[in-house]
């Protein structure tokens, strides 16, 4: 059976998008360290979250390339990027105390209000890919 066209589109970018935020987490540690230092959470969550998420955003790629667990891979993209987006949502809102943002490159350069339009986008893409693979 041959993916759906959009499947293979929304499946590039989804690695695109996975690999680019957790190699720029790797390559950059000490800074993406700090800034989950200064985070909402508790300082040993983000010690925790250091080395959880860049592995955890390459698992991503890794479900998402291998056909068999590509519709894991789409929940779980769709998953992360539904809490990344209620993270970013709660700075938009003003929920938080403080605003740092542990996100890098071209995230790190966006205000909040593009940052939480970004990671919508990005949602729906994830759901979008769910929904076809599911039908």
């Amino acid at each position: 059976m041959n993916p759906h066209p959009f499947i293979i589109i929304i499946t590039g970018l989804l690695v695109l998008l996975w690999a680019y935020a957790s190699f720029s987490k790797i390559f950059n540690m000490h800074k993406f360290q700090h800034a989950l230092m200064t985070q909402v959470f508790p300082r040993w969550v983000g010690k925790i979250l250091t080395y959880v998420l860049p592995l955890t955003e390459l698992a991503f790629i890794g479900l998402l390339v291998i056909p068999q667990t590509r519709l894991i891979g789409m929940y779980s993209s769709l998953f992360m990027m539904t809490i990344f987006t209620l993270y970013v949502g709660g700075a938009v809102f003003q929920i938080y105390e403080r605003y740092p943002c542990a996100c890098g490159g071209l995230f790190a350069r966006m205000g909040w209000y593009k940052h939480f339009k970004v990671n919508i986008v990005l949602t729906l893409i994830a759901l979008a890919g769910v929904i076809l693979m599911e039908s």
